[in-house]
């Protein structure tokens, strides 16, 4: 009899494959598959180590479920600005990848997004280098052994977002502007100023933009310019219901512009760490604005001046040590020889009037600045250490507030207010002047135990001494920068970008990896 052998090949080991996959990138080869790069190749190894190379996504029984969870977290994170294509998704719907290739860029997909959820899709650093904020990391290939622990892919990821309060009222601002109409073809024209008294048809377009469709005169009337002053005050602008040019350009953003910003400010969120205390300062440099909070309640608000647009306020954190009634102002030597060596140079006389005082090389006491031949002094050959005294013209004013910071930024009083009128308060080299001083000593002395009533306050500043109050327990302040946030009525409120910070993030954003 004739006996048939029946030879059936061997099922391919998926491992063997991921295995052979990773050596050739150990081998210098591309980190892309099936035509498609990828973005945590590193992690991606690590990851397959850790597992002898066994296949998840693509393995049964729950391979196909892990993969449809994936798939809708890739499609949920659309909502907070994120590109999806970059993290694979067309890809990963097809029908005719090869199995290697879906596993790949499964596991790819979950460790970028987690990375991105947690600290960002940017680095701020290549983008933003005075931003200095940062998170703390977690282990995305650990995070990635946990949801498949757990069997819950999605509620890991959806985790990472920040659970700050502001990001989640952010984001859905976000969703009700996606939904707005079009408002592009009611765009103001060019032309001039518009103001109370002037009729026509750009007052018409003007009305439609404000007060939404309707049958309007093209007046324009009492109502309008105070519609146009509640505009321009949610905006950030001076208030004054004329529509010039930062007004006009304000009006005529439609609303993708206003998500692209809105999506650049979700970034900055995922930049922040992701517990803030429950006692402490934040400075928001973009809505010039300081809050107090205290057990996680906004307890006091005051408005502040920050740094000029060619010298910026840094954004980070450190934490307020103490604070100095009637204080000296140390002037910084970038201050000294850019500001006052022309002004020394043009007069002396009228600083040595407000105070500014001297001390040469090879001696220890300061002398009036007019002591020097400042005729011959350059920024290069300037070796002095300038400072003003206390007083009421002092450039601090009457208290400073210390939180040591290689930036030599710190909070304080100024001898000129005036300037808080303004809607747009970008005026100080750097530092962050207040505008209530006084009531931020209090607020800072009774969150730190110490009992002083206002008018204690008010009488040491009035002796003219110069005091250090060090606290009991230090108190964190964050210096931020968020050009656009949700007030407490509820309603979203954009800031002009006064660094011109936003425009970058959004084109990363845009971007495909």
């Amino acid at each position: 009899m004739l006996y048939l052998t029946l030879v059936v090949p061997a099922q391919a080991d998926p491992s063997v494959d991921l295995r052979q996959y990773l050596e050739s990138l150990d081998a210098g080869v591309p980190a892309r598959i099936a035509d498609t790069a990828l973005s945590s190749g590193k992690e991606l190894q690590r990851f397959y180590r850790g597992r002898q190379h066994l296949p998840v996504w693509t393995a049964p029984p729950l391979g196909p479920e892990l993969i449809g969870q994936l798939i809708r977290a890739i499609e949920n994170s659309a909502q907070h600005g994120f590109l999806v294509r970059n993290y694979h998704l067309g890809q990963l719907k097809r029908d005719d990848l090869s199995p290697l290739a879906r596993e790949v860029l499964a596991t790819d997909a979950f460790l970028t997004q987690a990375r991105h959820r947690q600290n960002g899709v940017i680095n701020p650093a290549t983008i933003d280098p005075e931003w200095a904020l940062s998170r703390v990391s977690l282990d995305p290939v650990a995070l990635l052994n946990e949801a498949l622990s757990q069997g819950q892919v999605e509620a890991v990821l959806e985790r990472l977002w920040p659970q700050h309060e502001e990001y989640r009222a952010l984001l859905a601002k976000r969703a009700e502007l996606l939904v707005l109409p079009d408002t592009e073809s009611a765009t103001i024209g060019p032309g001039p100023t518009l103001k109370r008294g002037m009729s026509g048809d750009r007052v018409l377009v003007l009305k439609s933009r404000l007060l939404g469709p309707g049958e309007y005169s093209d007046e324009f009337d009492l109502g309008l310019e105070e519609s146009v002053k509640a505009f321009q005050m949610a905006a950030g602008l001076d208030a004054d219901g004329v529509v010039g040019a930062a007004t006009l350009e304000r009006l005529n953003a439609n609303s993708f512009s206003w998500i692209d910003r809105v999506d650049a400010n979700l970034e900055r969120w995922r930049w922040l760490p992701d517990v803030l205390p429950e006692t402490y300062l934040r400075v928001n440099i973009a809505a010039f604005s300081l809050r107090a909070i205290r057990n996680n309640k906004d307890d006091y608000r005051m408005k502040v001046i920050v740094g000029k647009p060619y010298r910026r306020t840094p954004v980070f954190s450190e934490t307020m040590k103490y604070f100095v009634y009637n204080p000296y102002w140390n002037v910084p030597p970038s201050i000294a020889t850019k500001d006052k060596l022309p002004l020394l140079r043009k007069d002396a006389g009228a600083l040595e009037s407000i105070g500014y005082e001297v001390k040469v090389p090879h001696q220890s006491q300061f002398v009036g600045v007019s002591q020097v031949d400042w005729s011959s002094v350059t920024p290069r050959s300037f070796n002095y250490v300038l400072r003003q005294q206390p007083g009421p013209k002092n450039a601090l004013g009457s208290v400073k507030f210390m939180l040591p910071n290689p930036y030599a930024v710190y909070l304080h009083d100024t001898p000129d207010h005036n300037l808080f009128q303004k809607q747009e308060r970008g005026f100080s080299s750097g530092c962050v002047r207040l505008s209530d001083p006084l009531g931020l000593a209090y607020w800072v002395l009774d969150t730190d135990g110490q009992s002083m009533t206002r008018q204690d306050i008010q009488l040491q500043v009035d002796s003219r001494e110069t005091k250090t109050v060090y606290l009991k327990k230090p108190i964190p302040v964050y210096i931020v920068y968020l050009t656009a946030f949700v007030d407490e009525s509820g309603e979203v409120v954009f800031r002009r970008d006064l660094y011109q910070r936003d425009q970058p993030i959004v084109n990363q954003l845009r971007q495909e990896f």
